[in-house]
């Protein structure tokens, strides 16, 4: 049997750990540890493409943890992976954090394209749906510093991009003190429309019926709903979300302040300031094109990485 692995998605705004392996019986992914942690990277680095000494600081802690994680599943040297994103492909000190994680806690870090990303957020996103499964599909998946679209019909990609208007990003350009404000909107939902431009083309030539969030903010919106329906459901990897309800949750978030946002039902504290612009995003997609179906995976990059490990492993 294969040993476990660790992937690490080292996003902008949350870091994320994956331990996982080889189900012995059926060979389907087996998940032993799932945790995540708010580093904010990114924050303080938008502007000046220059990661923060105290940012750096929380990612460290946060990588001695997650090594610690690791080694209790008898994770070590190649089996420990970090996967950098959005701020570490932009950073100007990138080198030197990587060189301190390398060195100092043994952890391997791939910097990877937008379009890698994409095409790795996509192998998990497949991964977690219902079989078979036909729709035309837009994968959405919202970091802090990007944001990645995958267009595709059963297994064909019809084309997949990169865009730099993730929810830590929308956050340092328009705010109030800090904060989402609703005085806001018309500035940020221009800049938003705009920024989507380069996404026209593929949709309106193979429209997508659904929209599948990739796990972050949409786990959120999950929990929202569910919490306000009064419902507790556990989903292994997949399952719809509606839109009616979603609707709902943005207006209500839209005119609340961060304080009342971080006490409904289901919200992450970690996640209460970023969603008015994650709502904002998914909002102007769903408009956009005219989708009628929303769905969340669980899955995601950490999970394409993984699989992508296996398929390496078997060759």
């Amino acid at each position: 049997m294969m040993k476990p692995c660790a992937i690490i998605d080292l996003g902008t705004n949350t870091f994320q750990l994956l331990i996982a392996q080889k189900h012995v019986s059926n060979g389907e992914m087996e998940i032993l540890a799932h945790e995540q942690r708010p580093v904010s990277l990114g924050k303080g680095a938008m502007d000046s493409n220059l990661l923060q000494d105290d940012a750096m600081g929380r990612a460290f802690e946060a990588l001695k943890e997650f090594k610690q994680i690791a080694l209790s599943y008898q994770c070590s040297g190649n089996q420990v992976i970090a996967l950098g994103t959005s701020i570490l492909r932009r950073a100007k000190n990138t080198p030197e954090f990587v060189a301190r994680v390398q060195s100092q806690l043994g952890i391997q870090v791939e910097i990877i394209s937008g379009i890698r990303e994409a095409e790795l957020i996509y192998q998990g996103i497949q991964s977690s749906l219902p079989k078979p499964w036909h729709a035309t599909s837009l994968v959405m998946d919202i970091g802090g510093g990007s944001v990645e679209f995958i267009l595709f019909q059963e297994n064909q990609v019809l084309g997949k991009m990169s865009l730099e208007i993730g929810g830590l990003q929308l956050q340092s350009l328009f705010h109030v003190h800090g904060e989402y404000d609703q005085s806001l909107d018309s500035s940020l939902l221009s800049f938003i429309q705009q920024a989507l431009e380069p996404l026209d083309q593929l949709c309106q030539n193979n429209k997508p019926q659904v929209l599948i969030g990739a796990a972050g903010a949409f786990e959120t919106l999950l929990d929202l709903e569910l919490a306000q329906m009064e419902k507790k459901m556990s989903i292994s990897s997949s399952c719809p979300l509606s839109i009616n309800q979603f609707q709902k949750n943005k207006d209500l978030i839209d005119q609340i302040s961060y304080e009342e946002r971080v006490k409904l039902p289901g919200m992450k504290m970690f996640r209460a300031s970023i969603l008015p612009y994650a709502n904002a995003l998914i909002s102007q997609v769903l408009d956009r094109y005219h989708i009628p179906e929303m769905w969340i995976s669980t899955f995601s990059l950490k999970e394409g990485y993984w699989f992508f490990m296996q398929s390496q492993a078997d060759k």
